[in-house]
């Protein structure tokens, strides 16, 4: 099976070379390529005449429908490459081509009715253009004059790889907000890709990294953990469409995914409101979805090396190319360790990242593929969850502790390991539709985990042991998806099934110690390790969630500018949870739970989009009404009107959007208790949050690369008021040109209104980092960056919680780093 390729639309953005003057007329071409190696073995491809390729008889099953997709999968069967300018294809159809013909008279009946023209070139590929009639019984001119330079393809099996486009948006397809194959432009929500080189230019190296620098989310620090918000509600998190667990009381996923290496992964895509369609249950903020790196049938390698503040060393390696000669078996093994401090004092950290996957073309209608993700993680000097207090629960002010304040002792902390198996096969049924099966099972083990810190008052120390966490996701899901003939139009439906379970279970001990005489100000290193050995298992924590689902979603083309996409899921889901604590044992069941979703996108201008639509998700909840019954989930509902435009042929995305979003069946206590004490709640639609996004993510030109975004949250909940409710981000850089070839410069700077927790208050602040890289030969370079360049002091979490407690964000560090291409 060939692999849709993704375009490198700059190609000589990594050299130090000019594009040719044709180049430049057919720059940001999309190119739809036949992995060569699957349709015809490499030397014999390398053999044939151009003419005898493009005259040559082959079978043809390519389905009506989508232009753009229609030429892929014509190019995977004739085994030729064809290029196209995005604009000239962009919206048209065609009827499809099927049976036995030369590969010339196959394209001539693809492009009958599109008033295009394709121009064969002397390489054997195909170039098309605008007529002038209709070309349906016309002969395919010949030009050897087409000269298109160095375009780099790399294989991509969704065709929105980011990796080597150095740009800063997705042009490529994205499932992220339906399971569709959709364009950002063709999605009726927000979404926001960071790329890969949006991650390599400003050293986002772990999740916690990149989302601090992604438009429209914040990270909210609560001591050690990293809360992610998305429109000031938290977030589900997916690995390539997976669901991960991200919520349950027994685990802390902040500390699971949040402090991961991101070096595995090609890009990191955020849908922002509910997300039901593709989740069933969970968090109405927006939904987090890491997209893993895949083989390339070309050889290609690289290392790195860096050093930084805290005594902070990383070095990575990524080596992915095909395993035989026919290219139809492909490898991917990418590896990370880092090693350091943290500005907090006795901070120590070790991180080991292994990642491995092959993908091999079993037919040319099948392709296997199969991975494996170990993590290894220690942790010391841990505070957990805990934060500076800067206020007694009776009032009392402590002031301000220095920003190298740790609440956590230097013995406090974790060795954690992860281990994911992940598979899948993908299977062409023939008239353009495919069936997917992904599986996918991770385990996290944290033995011997210890935690301290202050609480209650600065007198009264907590210490807390775990002998035994472990979490478990596994996951699968089966569908498929094609177009079909309605009305004279085609439309792309998509159905199917998924199950999930995840599961946390903890053995703890815990002791408190009091009055112990030591200074707040001296901090968890003044604590001297007890006997945590000595302290009996006190508490045995268990946590399960099932979930499994049908559903469907379909792309329907109403008119040429209009399109619907509608869809819906239904869930059934149980969750367990026991622990000694009376209020979280949970039994929660809950079937047949509907999630809908709509949305309308109106093509009003070539470049421009409108769209509005409607998305739900539910969480289930233990509270009882008057009559014992528990109460229905509740449900997040949200709403967005907006616009997108794709500029610059596709290089440049833009959106405005403004959203609401509202619960529905939140529970609200009556006032009265059952016999037991349980309190009685009842149903009501309660809290609300609306807001506007602008955002803008792309290339200005071949050396100038923007994303940036300004975005207004408001909330009708009190507790809002910890979150910022105005965010301001924007990250650029520049390669300059002449006696300065080779250098690349940027910056990213973020600014957050004014927040508060009580009377503790963080006023609004700007944030600045920096960057520059020098391309030393064609495949060395080196790098230094420069985050919070003027060292401002700011609060990144703050809390009231009877005592206002805060956390100090990152002062100025830095960083030097090396890359060697092979």
């Amino acid at each position: 099976m060939a692999t849709q390729p993704a375009v490198h639309a700059w190609p000589h953005a990594r050299t130090n070379t000019r594009p040719s003057p044709r180049l430049t007329q057919t720059a940001f071409a999309v190119l739809l390529t036949l992995g060569a190696s699957i349709a015809l073995p490499a030397p014999a491809r390398a053999q044939t005449a151009p003419s005898s390729v493009q005259d040559a008889a082959k079978p043809f099953q390519v389905a009506g429908g989508n232009l753009s997709d229609a030429l892929i999968a014509f190019a995977a069967d004739a085994g030729v490459t064809v290029s196209a300018a995005p604009e000239l294809i962009r919206g048209k159809t065609t009827g499809g081509v099927q049976g036995r013909h030369a590969v010339t008279a196959a394209l001539q009946r693809l492009l009958a009715g599109t008033g295009l023209q394709a121009h064969a070139v002397s390489d054997g590929s195909f170039v098309l253009r605008a007529a002038s009639g209709d070309l349906s019984g016309a002969p395919l001119p010949l030009s050897r004059e087409v000269t298109l330079g160095s375009v780099t393809v790399t294989a991509a099996a969704d065709g929105g790889v980011t990796e080597g486009t150095g740009s800063y948006t997705q042009t490529g397809p994205s499932g992220t907000a339906t399971g569709l194959a959709l364009t950002l432009r063709e999605t009726p929500q927000s979404v926001t890709v960071m790329t890969r080189q949006r991650m390599e230019d400003f050293k986002l190296e772990t999740l916690a990294d990149v989302l601090d620098q992604t438009p429209g989310v914040a990270i909210d620090r609560q001591g050690d953990a990293n809360n992610i918000l998305i429109r000031g509600s938290s977030a589900n998190l997916q690995v390539d469409g997976m669901r991960l667990l991200s919520s349950g009381w027994q685990t802390d996923s902040q500390k699971l995914y949040s402090m991961d290496d991101l070096v595995e992964y090609d890009r990191v895509e955020v849908l922002k409101g509910s997300s039901g369609l593709i989740n069933g249950d969970g968090a109405y903020g927006g939904t987090i979805n890491l997209v893993r790196k895949k083989p390339t049938a070309d050889f290609k390698a690289h290392v790195t090396a860096g050093a930084g503040s805290w005594n902070n060393y990383r070095a990575s390696g990524d080596v992915s190319g095909a395993l035989n000669d026919g290219k139809t078996l492909r490898g991917r093994l990418v590896v990370a360790a880092a090693d350091g401090e943290g500005f907090r004092d006795g901070v120590k950290h070790n991180n080991k990242t292994f990642y491995g996957v092959v993908e091999a073309d079993v037919t040319p209608d099948t392709v296997v593929s199969a991975g494996l993700s170990w993590r290894e993680r220690d942790y010391y000097g841990a505070g957990d969850t805990s934060m500076i207090q800067a206020y007694t629960a009776s009032g009392q002010y402590l002031g301000l502790q220095p920003r190298s304040f740790n609440v956590g002792a230097p013995w406090s902390g974790y060795k954690q390991t992860s281990r994911t198996l992940f598979g899948s096969i993908e299977q062409k049924l023939g008239g353009g539709w495919k069936l997917s099966l992904r599986g996918s099972s991770e385990q996290t083990r944290t033995p011997g985990e210890m935690g301290i810190w202050w609480t209650v008052n600065p007198q009264a120390i907590d210490v807390a042991q775990t002998r035994s966490y472990e979490n478990r996701n596994r996951s699968f899901a089966l569908d498929v998806k094609g177009p079909v003939e309605l009305f004279g139009r085609t439309h792309e439906l998509l159905a199917g099934v998924d199950a999930q379970r995840a599961t946390s279970e903890k053995f703890s001990a815990s002791s408190r110690l009091s009055n112990l005489g030591l200074d707040y100000a001296d901090g968890g290193g003044a604590i001297v390790r007890p006997d945590l050995d000595s302290l009996a298992v006190g508490n045995h924590s268990r946590f399960s969630s099932d979930r499994r689902s049908v559903y469907a979603a379909g792309h329907f083309s109403l008119a040429d500018p209009v399109k619907l996409i509608g869809g819906a899921r239904v869930t059934n889901y149980r969750q367990y949870d026991v622990t000694p604590y009376a209020w979280s044992n949970y039994d929660l069941k809950e079937n047949g739970v509907l999630t809908p979703y709509g949305g309308l996108v109106i093509d009003v201008h070539r470049n421009v989009s409108i769209y509005g639509s409607y998305a739900s998700i539910f969480n289930v909840q233990s509270s009882r009404d008057a009559q014992g019954r528990t109460l229905d989930p509740e449900e997040g509902v949200t709403y967005e009107l907006g616009t997108k435009g794709e500029f610059l042929d596709g290089r440049l995305n833009a959106s405005l959007a403004h959203f609401w979003m509202k619960t529905r069946n939140t529970a609200e206590a009556t006032g009265d208790s059952f016999s037991d004490g349980t309190a009685i709640y009842r149903a009501v639609s309660e809290a609300t949050r609306r807001g506007y996004e602008l955002e803008l993510s792309g290339q200005l030109t071949p050396s100038w690369q923007l994303q940036g975004s300004y975005v207004v949250n408001d909330s009708s909940l009190t507790s809002a008021s910890t979150s910022p409710r105005k965010q301001f981000k924007l990250a650029s850089t520049y390669r300059l040109d002449g006696m300065l070839s080779g250098l690349t410069l940027g910056a990213a700077t973020r600014w957050q209104s004014s927040a508060n927790a009580g009377v503790l208050k963080q006023s609004s602040f700007w944030l600045l980092d920096l960057m520059a890289r020098y391309q030393v030969t064609p495949k060395l370079s080196v790098s230094a960056n420069v985050n919070n360049l003027f060292d401002k002091a700011y609060f990144s979490g703050m809390r009231d919680f009877g005592r206002i407690q805060y956390t100090w964000g990152a002062p100025r560090s830095f960083n030097l780093g090396v890359r060697y291409d092979f």
